[in-house]
């Protein structure tokens, strides 16, 4: 089949503001609102016009953790990166999709390095035009994303890039055929409530959705957990001993992920973590049940080095790159520093991800099954586009469990206008159910039920109204401190 060309003719952003129904530890910082940015792009495919879109929780301290700058300062490099990266693609002459990325990929990045930015909002920038890429060529073609992975139809050429790939096709690294269900891995944020006692009476929701750790184990039947850690050894074994209390309470088999959140400069000192959490009887079903850990080493020094092998057999459980994967080659750089694992989030770039998963089959030739993998990381994906886009990457990448964790921080799909949450549920009634006046993802033994993604594009067969979202000439930091404002996108 021949590679279909694409030519960006432009593009536009709306922003619609999230206000979430719980505080929630994001970064170095506690969030309790944020902005949802959604790009619309016009192209042709083949000459002919298409429109394609993508959307993302525009993240204040994660993508850029340092003290100087403000959330306010944050999301402005956020929607500022977009807007550049529109610029070069623009640009661009019409080509394959996959030559238009590696264009992209790399004057976006030097753009944001030269403007004092960094190297992981610049991917995040490339992957918002990269995705609504990805979206309209599906659209244009009637393929799903999964259809166009497993086909190529990128013209993606991983030999371009890493040598090593020489031979191996981009089908060869994935599954014969898209999950229709993947395990929800459930988030156990720094200041979420583990059991009743945490929450004080006058601060509960009561608003029909679980609100501690033990009413989402009750409800969902969870199976998959991602704990996060705080850098404070004391306080991290109390807490997660009163974690393990309660899943060995519960009686359910649980498989857990500890994400280290950048919080050590030396990994001998998170070695000392675990070697505790491995000494402490009360632990030891716990210590058992890791699958892997989540970026503990800060990135200004996650892969400055090889890691300390005798640190490495402390901890005993494989390590994974997650903010140190800011741009196109980290995760094979990683690997030949000790690292095993990478996580897979549409924010840092789709087109890198399955780059990632030629990466992990290559290495695994040699190593074995799943010596090398990816995990699939949530950035607080909200529905419909966000959300289902991301899972629609993870099914075709065929990770089994995914970290979510959008439904408990935020008030299901209260953030959009009715008519589009509406049209969600009718496209997907297996991600999404109404409980009251609202609309919310399902959540069914555990699981999300996910086949209805397998649609032309990204995942989503209901499209977002930019003329619903403000523009982002017109949109203030602000305007996240006004409750009342916030929740404009729930009307008719």
């Amino acid at each position: 089949m021949t590679t279909a060309k694409l030519k960006v003719l432009g593009g536009r952003i709306g922003i619609a503001n999230a206000f979430a129904r719980m505080p929630f530890r994001f970064g170095v910082i506690t969030m309790e609102a944020a902005a949802s940015a959604t790009l619309e792009l016009r192209v042709t495919v083949n000459g002919r016009p298409a429109t394609g879109y993508a959307s993302d929780l525009l993240a204040y301290k994660w993508f850029d953790k340092r003290p100087e700058k403000t959330p306010a300062d944050n999301v402005a490099d956020l929607i500022w990166v977009i807007e550049e990266a529109l610029s070069v693609a623009g640009d661009l002459p019409e080509a394959p999709l996959f030559d238009l990325w590696r264009e992209l990929d790399v004057e976006v990045d030097r753009r944001s390095v030269a403007a004092g930015f960094n190297r992981l909002g610049a991917s995040f920038g490339t992957s918002m035009v990269e995705r609504a890429l990805i979206d309209a060529l599906g659209r244009a073609t009637g393929q799903s994303f999964f259809d166009m992975a497993q086909g190529n139809a990128f013209g993606l050429d991983g030999a371009a890039l890493f040598p090593e790939l020489a031979g191996i096709s981009l089908a060869d690294a994935l599954p014969g055929r898209p999950l229709a269900r993947i395990g929800l891995r459930h988030t156990v944020g720094l200041v979420d409530p583990i059991a009743a006692g945490d929450i004080a009476p006058a601060d509960r929701l009561d608003d029909g959705q679980p609100e501690t750790l033990a009413d989402y184990i009750e409800q969902d039947a969870l199976g998959y957990l991602k704990i996060k850690i705080a850098g404070d050894a004391a306080s991290d074994l109390a807490r997660l001993e009163s974690i393990a209390s309660l899943l060995d309470r519960s009686g359910r088999t649980f498989a857990l992920t500890l994400d280290g959140n950048e919080q050590y400069k030396r990994l001998e000192d998170f070695a000392g973590l675990m070697e505790a959490i491995r000494a402490n009887a009360k632990l030891q079903r716990f210590y058992e049940a890791i699958l892997f850990v989540e970026q503990p080493l800060e990135r200004s020094v996650a892969l400055a080095g090889p890691l300390d092998q005798a640190a490495l057999e402390a901890i005993g459980k494989p390590l994974l790159v997650d903010e140190a994967d800011g741009w196109t080659s980290a995760y094979r750089e990683a690997i030949a520093l000790g690292y095993r694992g990478v996580s897979h989030k549409n924010c840092k770039g789709v087109i890198r991800s399955l780059l990632n998963a030629m990466l992990a089959h290559e290495r695994n030739r040699m190593a074995g099954p799943g010596a090398y993998f990816q995990s699939a990381e949530d950035l607080t994906c909200l529905p419909v586009v966000s959300l289902q886009a991301d899972l629609a990457v993870v099914a075709a990448l065929g990770i089994s469990h995914v970290e979510r964790n959008g439904h408990h921080y935020f008030h299901g799909l209260d953030h959009l206008p009715r008519a589009e949450a509406g049209a969600a549920l009718a496209a997907h009634p297996d991600l999404y159910r109404r409980e009251g006046s609202s609309i919310v993802t399902a959540v069914n033994g555990g699981a999300l039920d996910i086949a209805s993604l397998q649609v032309p594009g990204m995942g989503f067969a209901c499209l977002p109204d930019l003329d619903r979202r403000i523009p982002a000439a017109g949109w203030t930091f602000d305007s996240l401190n006004k409750s009342d404002a916030g929740h404009a996108g729930t009307g008719d």
